[in-house]
């Protein structure tokens, strides 16, 4: 591999890495917000604020999913 191929790919890698910095803080940010929403809308329909806040605490979260995805698999031996 040459220098050049090989400084072309770190600047990709690194363009990369920053753009999916940049997606998982977006994608935690809007999920806030969604647990947020989902959690008004709960009480406006009647839902005691206790449970309410139970039922907010199990919405998903992606990030954490795909973490645990991306390191099981990493870590895992391939046969």
């Amino acid at each position: 591999m040459g220098a050049k191929a090989l400084f072309i790919d770190v600047i990709y890698g690194s363009k990369l890495a920053f753009h999916s910095l940049g997606l998982v803080t977006q994608t935690t940010m809007k999920r806030r917000k969604a647990q947020s929403t989902f959690k008004k809308t709960l009480i406006q329909q009647g839902v005691p604020p206790e449970a309410a806040k139970e039922l907010a605490e199990e919405f998903p979260n992606p990030v954490s999913e795909l973490f645990s995805i991306l390191k099981s698999n990493a870590f895992s031996q391939r046969k």
